[in-house]
């Protein structure tokens, strides 16, 4: 699990003007878009480690997947477009504070396995390492 610091930078991320996808929560939060794409966050395992014993500095390093979903049976073009050009600009942000550096990001990965069920969906694991 990340921590707060890291949902919160990376939430701000994803939510900010220079993203074309809406993002929604949906961490323990019901979401409902009507948007015919949409991203949300889902965070995954963190390892902390002590990196000094004297000032105690401790690194996490984790990954999150951003997962982007839309309408069925539209294909896949428009949302690997949408999404690919969103994910270059949230791997080009900087946190103002030097705390969080996103380090890596995955390829598309088909998160519905391309059924056009309820909605189809892709998602990219970013890797990162933030040091509190």
């Amino acid at each position: 699990m990340s921590s707060l610091y890291v949902r919160q930078t990376v939430r701000g991320w994803l939510g900010d003007p220079a993203m074309t996808v809406p993002f929604y929560n949906t961490t323990n939060e019901e979401q409902a878009p009507n948007d015919a794409i949409w991203c949300t966050l889902d965070f995954s395992y963190a390892d902390r480690e002590r990196l000094t014993f004297c000032q105690g500095d401790i690194s996490e390093e984790g990954e999150f997947e951003v997962v982007y979903l839309g309408r069925p049976g539209v294909g896949d073009v428009a949302l690997l477009t949408a999404a690919e050009a969103d994910m270059k600009t949230l791997m080009a942000q900087r946190d103002p504070n030097n705390k969080l550096i996103l380090t890596a990001r995955s390829a598309p990965d088909e998160f519905t396995q391309g059924d056009a069920q309820l909605e189809y969906g892709v998602a990219f694991s970013v890797d990162y390492t933030y040091y509190e």
